[in-house]
């Protein structure tokens, strides 16, 4: 069976999976050069069909995570009746901005359904091998269809789809996902996170994460009691918000809470809004575990937006009966297409569980092309064959050399893992400060490190070789005064590391370069960050890779089994 997975609003992405092996997954911002491209990925499908040997005809069933609202949703509505009459009961007048909410989804949602579903018929695909599934629900089938468990509770947060913000799901590989309760959309954290994120004065929906890296920097009680005023847990398995005060939209905040912000640093708005979103998430899952699984063992899935917050995600895997977590490796709205497939999976064989040992799932270049493409640009770059790949890159980080590093298929999601990642060692604390500029970026989180399995143990406190999300680069632990020693530019103020935990059976070349590192220096990690500048995709080609080296993003671009640099002046 063949299913094909689709997602065409921001960060549009497609997969593919093959009788239970999901084959591939592409983000389409990375054919297409664009960050977040919002639109059809058609450049994606194409590449698919043509790397499988397939044509449309011969897709199973095409599938689309977003509903746009056209089931029938009555148990939805008794619920929102009833908030809006509790609204009205306390005093708030609340109408207006709830019509706003829902008008402004209808104007967004439909359109994109519309737009997919002519693409489909334009392709010749028959309606009844096309099928929309619910976003939410979508969300938790990315994170426990590819996570190692059997059991779990998953949790879904982000801004808002299919007249959701989150949702909470038990999750058995035999019954499959069965949701047990959702938040609307206009008591969301997304939105919240996303309104002061543009407030700060960066995009909302794209630059979170500098939000998150400000936090550590600022003092949480001076701002925390207005972020308490925007939302609260309800005490009954929710979040509720305070309407009025607070707008359930990415912009445009209301005039109360803008006054109440403008008195304080922002430094400390981005702490107080980081400790209370991780404050309300914690009580938010503990709320479920007491009732779901009291006093018991239980491994929880995460997915949604708001999880790429890994301080959050931290806070969730530390909490009393708490397995372990397992964070999505998409957890954006770009992975959407991979929940769908697996949803669709389960529906028709039963099978709950996707066949992805790696997130190594998009394009691959082999050697001749990596030539070409080098001999293209003969005149401005030297490049050499080499014999021994690691033990060359290990002597170009030990002369203070950045490393563009491309090799092996693309990576999935929006983490470098290492198959187009920029290396460098971790000894220098002001790389942040000067490789951060040489990229164009404003970032205030450290630079994430990259550790072989052997050392993690030591390096990251409480870390487990059966936390498979410190693998995906998706939470964070504190760590141990040693690691904090040797390696200052991986560790963030708050003494925590969002590292990337490699082992030689998964990572090939990557890990062997990192280990022969670590033991010739004695030390426990190297740099990783995303071959990227500022605003632009993460690297797919071999022709954005030397763009890259050319536009002195890094020193040295080591690119299949060739050492590349610029040729010097003159």
């Amino acid at each position: 069976m063949i299913i094909i997975g689709a997602h065409n609003a921001e960060d549009s992405s497609l997969c593919l999976i093959r009788d239970g092996e999901l084959k591939w997954a592409i983000g389409e911002e990375r054919l297409r050069r664009e960050k977040l491209f919002q639109g059809l990925p058609e450049l994606a499908l194409a590449h698919v069909l043509e790397q499988e040997g397939i044509s449309v005809k011969d897709v199973d069933y095409f599938v689309f995570g977003w509903n746009a609202h056209k089931q029938d949703y009555p148990a939805y509505v008794v619920r929102l009746l009833s908030r809006i009459a509790a609204e009205e009961a306390r005093g708030k007048h609340s109408a207006a901005l709830l019509h706003e909410r829902f008008s402004a989804e209808f104007s967004r949602d439909l359109p994109l359904r519309e737009a997919f579903g002519k693409w489909m018929s334009t392709l010749g695909v028959p309606p009844e091998k096309v099928i929309y599934y619910d976003h939410h629900q979508t969300h938790a089938w990315s994170a426990f269809s590819t996570s190692p468990f059997d059991v779990a509770l998953v949790f879904t947060l982000d801004a808002r789809g299919d007249w959701k913000s989150g949702s909470v799901s038990v999750a058995d590989t035999d019954t499959g996902i069965t949701e047990l309760c959702h938040n609307f959309p206009f008591d969301s954290l997304g939105f919240l996170y996303g309104q002061v994120t543009e407030y700060l004065g960066y995009r909302p929906h794209r630059h979170e994460g500098k939000v998150t890296g400000l936090a550590a920097h600022g003092e949480a009680g001076r701002t925390i009691e207005i972020f308490r005023k925007c939302i609260e847990f309800d005490g009954n398995g929710g979040f509720r918000s305070n309407l009025g005060y607070y707008r359930p939209f990415f912009t445009n905040q209301s005039n109360e809470f803008v006054a109440d912000l403008s008195d304080h640093s922002r430094e400390d708005i981005a702490a107080g809004l980081q400790s209370h979103c991780e404050d309300l998430v914690v009580q938010w899952v503990q709320y479920w575990l007491d009732k779901e699984r009291p006093g018991q063992e239980t491994n929880i899935c995460l997915s949604g937006g708001l999880f790429a917050n890994v301080l959050i995600n931290q806070r969730v895997a530390e909490l009393p009966h708490v397995s372990n977590i397992y964070v999505s490796p998409h957890m954006g709205d770009g992975g959407l297409s991979l929940g769908a497939v697996a949803h669709c999976q389960f529906e028709n064989t039963r099978q709950a569980k996707l066949d992805m040992p790696t997130v190594y799932l998009g394009p691959r270049y082999g050697a001749n092309e990596i030539l070409e493409a080098l001999q293209i640009h003969e005149t401005a770059i030297d490049h050499e064959p080499l014999e021994d790949k690691v033990q060359n890159i290990v002597e170009d980080i030990l002369q203070d050399r950045v490393i563009g590093y491309f090799d092996n298929r693309m990576e999935w999601g929006p983490r470098a893992l290492g198959a187009r990642s920029i290396i460098y060692h971790t000894r220098d604390a002001s790389v942040n400060d000067w490789l951060n500029k040489r990229l164009h970026r404003t970032e205030f989180m450290p630079f994430a490190p990259v550790t072989p399995v052997e050392y993690a143990a030591d390096a990251y406190n409480g870390w487990r070789e059966d936390h498979k999300s410190a693998e995906l680069m998706t939470r964070t632990y504190h760590c141990s005064p040693a690691f904090i020693e040797k390696h200052p530019a991986a560790v963030h103020i708050d003494g925590t590391a969002r590292p990337q935990v490699v082992n030689g059976d998964l990572h090939g070349d990557y890990y062997r370069l990192v280990k022969a590192y670590c033991e010739r220096t004695g030390e426990m990690a190297l740099i990783n960050t995303s071959f990227n500048q500022h605003e632009e995709p993460i690297v797919c080609s071999p022709e954005d890779a030397i763009s890259s080296l050319l536009n002195d993003n890094v020193d040295v671009l080591y690119i299949g089994d060739f050492r590349v640099s610029r040729k010097s002046a003159g």
